[in-house]
């Protein structure tokens, strides 16, 4: 006779079947996906995980000189200091094309060894500026902390591309790295100004060599995972000259401009008319919330513009936002405009990336990055120097910013429609512009650069018209055919 006790009794709860494994996996999965979204995949995660500890130890460097430099005397007294700081911060732009850029590329170990260098090189700079605020080494630390800065910033441009599996994500790592970075900058900004105001600009810049020494983990982390880069050869300056990849510096070079002379224009300005504070501090937050939410939107319109088109949009967009500002000048239109120009820099600067990663794919490297930073930050700097040098009311600014963006759009416009890249091309026109390229790179010191093109230039004035038009077509063949030329005479000298 069986025991009714022991039989198997059914333990399933009236309720229905038990649903914690599917939620812990509904969570995990949305976990995931926050992940992805703020840090990538595999190295792209150590990449932005470092780029934020930089961000936020920038911030805690950048708070503690504004503090020292600017909000701690009057704004009359604060320009020639500002004058002071922008014109020394001319000088590691004059030095990084050509010693940053090569020390990069050479460096034994790689780029990763050059990143974690930059990191332990600002944490003892910033802990040897601490105890000299107040003595004429300010000005000298403060500038080795910005050369450091730069050679970071070119490390960074250049090993992204060896960490991205695939070329279209290009893009979206770039636009993550910023938008993530731009999101722990912002926190520790906010800590910045908490810590000093609570305490001083030394203990801030205590702090910030603290989180450098953080950086310095986080880089060795990023090390072991980060593939060997191929050294940089001729390619890389032939494609920098093309026309739609030299335009789309050349306009994001007026963007920085126009952010540059912004930024100190209002600092300087809105103090001087006895705006609240709150409202510079409004300027400044719509500044950065705009190029935030360029980070997000710039993949999106990626996927339905070319490059060329966001670049046209990131000009015009702002020209007719801030002449608004001008002829309805007031703090809502102003904080409105300044935001869209923060937007607008944001896509220009992806857009400009995806330019030179999709036209120029052997510009990647260190010494070709610093060319380029070179450039964006000396217009930057020479912007605001001006800003800081003549004294306008805030409106007047606001109208000459919008007459200068306008200029440019209509220029990028003017060059897009009428560029030698989308005009029917004959064999004497395609020799001459080969010519005037190859003129260029010998008028810089690459001849080897400059030959191939002039060879290209011979064959190409031999060669029958192209009757479909396609200049870029026939650029690409002749500079080819160029190249084997060239080839074939160097075997046997090899």
């Amino acid at each position: 006779m069986t025991d009714d006790a022991a039989l198997p009794v059914d333990t399933e709860p009236a309720s229905g079947p038990d649903l914690r494994p599917i939620a812990v996996g509904a969570v995990g999965g949305v976990g995931r996906a926050i992940w992805h979204w703020l840090f990538g995949p595999g190295p792209q995660a150590r990449l932005t995980i470092t780029h934020c500890v930089h961000s936020a130890a920038e911030a805690f460097f950048t708070i503690s000189m504004a503090g020292s430099i600017f909000f701690s005397v009057s704004p009359d007294a604060a320009r020639p200091r500002v004058l002071l700081f922008l014109v020394l911060t001319l000088a590691p732009f004059l030095v990084m094309a050509p010693l940053i850029g090569p020390l990069v590329d050479r460096v034994r170990g790689g780029l990763p060894v050059v990143m974690i260098a930059t990191f332990a090189l600002r944490a003892v700079l910033a802990l040897a500026l601490a105890e000299h605020l107040r003595t004429l080494l300010l000005f000298p630390l403060a500038f080795g902390v910005l050369v450091v800065a730069k050679t970071y910033s070119v490390t960074r441009n250049a090993l992204v591309p060896s960490i991205v599996d695939d070329e279209d994500d290009l893009v979206a790592a770039n636009a993550r790295l910023s938008r993530t970075s731009t999101m722990a900058g912002a926190i520790a900004a906010g800590l910045a100004v908490a810590v000093y105001t609570s305490t001083s600009a030394a203990v801030t810049l205590v702090v910030g060599a603290a989180l450098y020494l953080v950086g310095v983990v986080s880089a060795w982390w990023l090390r072991a995972v980060t593939p060997p880069v191929a050294p940089l050869d001729h390619d890389a300056e032939i494609e920098l000259v093309r026309p739609d990849v030299s335009g789309a510096v050349w306009d994001m070079m007026a963007l920085r401009a126009a952010i540059g002379f912004t930024v100190f224009h209002l600092g300087f300005s809105l103090r001087s008319e006895g705006e609240p504070t709150w409202l510079l501090g409004a300027v400044i937050l719509a500044n950065g919330v705009g190029g935030f939410t360029g980070t997000i939107v710039s993949p999106w319109l990626r996927r339905h513009l070319t490059e060329r088109a966001m670049l046209t949009a990131a000009l015009v967009a702002p020209a007719v936002a801030i002449a608004i500002c001008g002829l309805v000048f007031n703090r809502i239109t102003l904080v409105a405009a300044i935001y869209v120009l923060g937007l607008a820099v944001s896509v220009g600067r992806r857009a400009l990336d995806a330019t030179m990663q999709r036209l120029a794919p052997h510009a990647r490297r260190g010494q070709v990055y610093a060319m380029l930073e070179t450039r964006l930050e000396l217009v930057w700097v020479l912007a605001a120097c001006l800003a800081v040098a003549i004294r306008t009311q805030t409106w007047l600014g606001v109208i000459g910013l919008a007459v200068f963006l306008a200029a440019t759009a209509a220029a990028h416009l003017r060059r897009i429609r009428t560029g030698p890249m989308l005009r029917p091309v004959g064999r004497v026109e395609l020799a001459d512009r080969l010519i005037m390229r190859a003129e260029t790179l010998a008028s810089r010191g690459y001849f080897d650069e400059a030959v191939v093109l002039a060879r290209a230039a011979t064959e190409a004035a031999r060669w029958p018209a192209h009757t479909g038009g396609d200049a870029e077509v026939a650029a690409r063949d002749a500079i080819s055919h160029a190249r084997r030329v060239v080839d074939e005479t160097r075997a046997p000298n090899a």
